[in-house]
């Protein structure tokens, strides 16, 4: 079987984390794999014997093509999709999924709408549009309780999604790499990673009042719109301090990272990055993407029964925010503290997130969406056939906007 993934990049992220893992499962158990995207820095981490094809186009919107060049493009999709012999689609938000739809009355592919940010549904009428359209079918899969109660909200739609956690590795123990003094944070920084901010300014205020504080450091491994201000941030605090207290590295990966994530005296973050701290048993604290939540920290994953399907905080309901300040104050003044954390992270990890379940869970899921879509072909030919207009409608309105404006 081949199984293509599409989605937008693959830089340094944990969507892009997850794509690797699931490779890497694939090719061992005798699947053929295809990576669709406009590449990143994380291509050259794919395993071997994947295949990577860069398609300019794939992670933007179909509204911003002409009819042509959208005609065009698709073509250019369609070609590579049927000449690997592609058995089945696993699409990932926003716009694969939407070209993936588009497509299917031509390919004729098995696919499935995988949402591994709850994000995209923000100002996304198309992804709106496929998602009710393919979760009456099953074909429509996210990663935890709280993603789905999330997607709901924003949508307005009662919908019935398979829930699959996100299949991680954990990182092997390395015995020559010892605990530092530092925190660590890794993120793809988007603008929904806003509480990298937060967590530099409240790490700045323990520094400069807590003397015991003093031989730490926060690092910050990754890239986004956000490097150029969150680096502007550290230079002024770095420079007024006299000392670097705050590294930004960019981008880090392979076990450059691992060693990082080991290294580490405890880490804040979300999504992949949370759990592959779990994985090295260090404190890890939830972080925030919304305007409500990015500003605290929300607990050590693995200390509430409820963690396991939370990977980050979207919405305050059950939680009592604090600080970073207070948080990391809590893990650094405390050895009991620290080894308590910790103990839950790894311990809530290998429960709930072992790797080759999770794959062999996904293994009959892809026989499921063959067998689903050969079923009801004609019935979801007619559904996505009848979502084209909308991608004509909304091209038409942004036409006229841009028109004004000129």
């Amino acid at each position: 079987m081949t199984i293509a993934f599409i989605t937008p990049l693959m830089i340094i992220g944990g969507a892009e984390t997850y794509i690797i893992n699931k490779c890497e499962w694939l090719i061992a158990n005798n699947f053929n794999v295809i990576v669709i995207s406009e590449g990143g820095e994380n291509v050259s981490n794919l395993p071997q014997g994947t295949i990577h094809i860069t398609l300019e186009g794939i992670s933007l919107p179909p509204l911003v093509f002409t009819n042509a060049q959208y005609n065009s493009f698709k073509q250019k999709l369609k070609t590579i999709l049927l000449d690997n012999k592609v058995n089945v689609i696993e699409a990932h938000n926003s716009y694969p999924i939407v070209h993936v739809a588009s497509l299917y009355n031509e390919t004729g592919i098995p696919f499935c709408v995988n949402i591994l940010s709850e994000l995209s549904y923000r100002r996304n009428p198309l992804l709106k549009i496929i998602t009710k359209k393919m979760d009456r079918f099953g074909l429509f899969y996210s990663l935890t309780p709280q993603m789905h109660e999330y997607i709901e909200g924003v949508t307005k739609l009662k919908l019935n999604p398979n829930i699959i956690p996100i299949p991680v590795k954990a990182i092997e123990t390395d015995s020559s790499v010892s605990t530092q003094k530092y925190i660590l944070s890794v993120s793809r920084l988007s603008e929904d990673k806003d509480y990298v901010k937060y967590l530099i300014q409240d790490f700045y205020e323990i520094y400069r009042k807590n003397e015991s504080f003093k031989e730490y450091k926060l690092v910050i491994v990754g890239d986004g719109n956000l490097f150029n201000e969150l680096n502007q941030l550290a230079l002024h605090i770095n420079g007024e301090l006299g000392q670097e207290i705050i590294q930004l590295k960019g981008t880090v990966v392979g076990k450059d990272l691992e060693k990082l994530y080991q290294g580490c005296t405890m880490f804040v973050g979300m999504g992949t990055t949370l759990l592959l701290a779990a994985s090295c048993a260090k404190p890890s604290i939830i972080a925030g993407f919304t305007p409500e939540t990015n500003k605290s920290a929300w607990g050590f994953w693995g200390e509430n029964n409820l963690d396991k399907d939370i990977i980050v905080i979207n919405s305050p309901k059950d939680r009592s925010p604090v600080s970073f300040q207070l948080a990391i104050q809590s893990i650094i003044e405390s050895d009991s503290r620290r080894t308590s954390a910790g103990n839950a992270a790894i311990k809530m990890f290998n429960e709930n997130y072992d790797y080759n379940s999770i794959m062999t869970l996904w293994k009959s899921e892809y026989d499921k969406i063959i067998d689903v879509c050969k079923k009801n072909e004609i019935m979801i030919e007619k559904e996505l056939k009848n979502y084209e207009w909308p991608i004509h409608f909304y091209r038409q309105i942004r036409r006229i906007v841009k028109f004004f404006k000129i």
